[in-house]
């Protein structure tokens, strides 16, 4: 290895990031810190020094919450750092998992010139076989686990929340680590996760290969994105045909003569349409006890629960003026035929793009999407049985971010060899 690294790790829980944090530890001989050991340990001490194993996950969301909210957004980041100085392993290769917040990501990357982050994709179902156990433990059920999944994905926007999905879009680095029937082992998912971490921990440590097909068609699309004005989330798409050529690229902007949002109306719309609906209500809907004004992000302050969502259909996004990525890249494609081409996006399809992919012609999807759109999913699968198979394939390898880093020095090594083959 050619120099120390640090190797942050992200996604949704279940998905396996403590697994990945002990492979790294045990086959790459990194030294592990967990961000939810703070939180663990001061939920205990908060609770007359009871087992954190005894700690319900809503309850640690909660006390996560409060914390970045009273005392920083990198809290949980920056007290694991403590911990690494006061073992004496700064100059050590380390790992972090349990990393829910963007600016935990960007602390470290402020602290370690060699940071980077991996994220673990995974099934909805798998990750709620894996974590069943426990919640049935609490008396829980299915709808608790996707009620704390909903908080961690993007909690409402809420700035000191848990904000996994934007985690995701900052990794550099995204891996699969759904279930196999053949893996039944945990030795034999621990071996396959080593398979799978060999070439970014390569990568990271300065072992050069070129880019594969998907890390650079998937490069265009997050290309693609930086276009974009949009105040929520920047998305990318590219269509590629059958030969591999880029027939159409988008992004998610408001359609001309429209200009960005910022521009056009000094705010997201979809924000204000939500605030005029918030502005009517003068007692909850939910509890019936009256309100004061209704704020961002509209949790009644009686009975805590997210007003917004439950009477907000859909977030407001039937009322996003933007055209989405996916729908410019066909629309931007005008009279092409996309029979058996390719769209690689930033993103999942919502269910009004999944609609126009169908109508298209296009015959497969590669997304980055750890929370991927169920309604979309299912209009899928109905054409599936109706014979519109469209292949759906989740990214894997070398995110944009870093792209350009990591490859970059394959490309100065073969211009290194070629200049000297000629002088020699």
């Amino acid at each position: 290895m050619s120099s120390k690294t640090t190797i942050g790790v992200t996604g949704s829980f279940g998905s396996g990031c403590s697994t990945v944090r002990d492979v790294l530890e045990k086959r790459f001989k990194s030294k592990p810190y967990s961000l939810s050991q703070f939180l663990r340990d001061e939920w205990s001490r908060q609770h007359g020094g009871e087992s954190d194993e005894n700690a319900p996950r809503g309850e640690l969301q909660d006390l996560g919450n409060k914390l970045r909210k009273e005392k920083s957004l990198s809290i949980l980041a920056e007290e694991a750092y403590k911990k690494v100085q006061q073992d004496g392993n700064q100059n050590e290769n380390l790992v972090f998992d349990s990393i829910r917040n963007p600016a935990e990501i960007a602390f470290f990357r402020s602290v370690f010139p060699n940071f980077y982050v991996i994220a673990v994709d995974c099934t909805e179902a798998d990750r709620w076989e894996r974590v069943r156990p426990k919640y049935e433990k609490y008396k829980m059920m299915k709808t608790d686990f996707l009620k704390d999944d909903e908080r961690d994905k993007n909690e409402d926007g809420i700035v000191h929340g848990q904000q996994v999905a934007l985690c995701v879009d900052e990794a550099d680095y995204l891996i699969r680590n759904d279930d196999e029937p053949m893996r039944p082992t945990p030795r034999a998912f621990m071996d396959k996760l080593y398979g799978k971490l060999e070439d970014p921990v390569n990568l990271f440590h300065g072992t050069s290969r070129p880019p594969n097909e998907k890390e650079a068609y998937m490069s265009i699309a997050y290309a693609a994105s930086l276009q974009s004005h949009c105040f929520k989330r920047q998305v990318g798409a590219v269509i590629i045909d059958e030969r591999g050529i880029v027939v159409s690229i988008g992004y998610n902007e408001n359609p001309k003569p429209l200009t960005p949002c910022y521009d056009e109306f000094g705010d997201c719309y979809r924000e204000m349409y939500a605030e005029q609906i918030m502005a009517t209500f003068k007692a909850c809907p939910l509890c019936k006890k009256e309100l004061d004004a209704l704020t961002y992000p509209y949790r009644c302050p009686h009975c805590q629960r997210s007003i917004y969502h439950e009477v907000v259909r859909d977030r407001a996004l039937g009322r996003c003026t933007a055209l989405h990525a996916e729908e410019k890249a066909i629309i931007n494609a005008r009279s092409t035929n996309l029979s058996g081409c390719a769209l690689y996006v930033t993103t999942f399809p919502c269910f009004t793009c999944a609609q126009k992919i169908l109508n298209s012609g296009i015959q497969s999807i590669c997304y980055v999407e750890s929370y991927p759109d169920v309604d979309s999913l299912k209009l899928f699968y109905t054409a599936g049985k109706k014979g519109r198979n469209i292949l759906m394939d989740k990214f894997e390898g070398v995110k944009a971010r870093t792209y350009f880093k990591l490859f970059s020095a394959w490309r100065r090594e073969k211009e290194t060899a070629m200049l000297k083959t000629r002088s020699s």
